[in-house]
């Protein structure tokens, strides 16, 4: 899951998976498309991003979705959600 509360001109985007929070290529799309909309909201001037969960912020990539990929379009695919995300996160 992936929300965002704005509360005092402070975005607070959260994230949750239940494999210690890994990123599959839904949750680095929703993270991106939370962090552009709260980057283009005239009522947030400061973005916090954190994680749900009581273990680890994030265990990076799914290792479930990692080892799926079969073909060089399927791996340019997933790793140009972790680009997109890092990107979002620049801007």
């Amino acid at each position: 899951t992936v929300k965002c509360e704005i509360k005092n001109r402070i975005a607070t985007i959260s994230f949750f998976h239940p494999q210690s929070n890994s990123l599959p290529g839904s949750l680095l799309r929703s993270l991106t498309a939370e962090i552009d909309n709260a980057s283009a909201n005239p009522d947030a001037k400061v973005i916090i991003l954190k994680s749900e969960g009581e273990k680890v912020f994030c265990a990076g990539a799914s290792f479930d979705e990692l080892t799926s990929i079969t073909t060089l379009e399927e791996g340019k695919y997933f790793f140009s959600g972790f680009a997109s995300l890092i990107n979002a996160i620049q801007k």
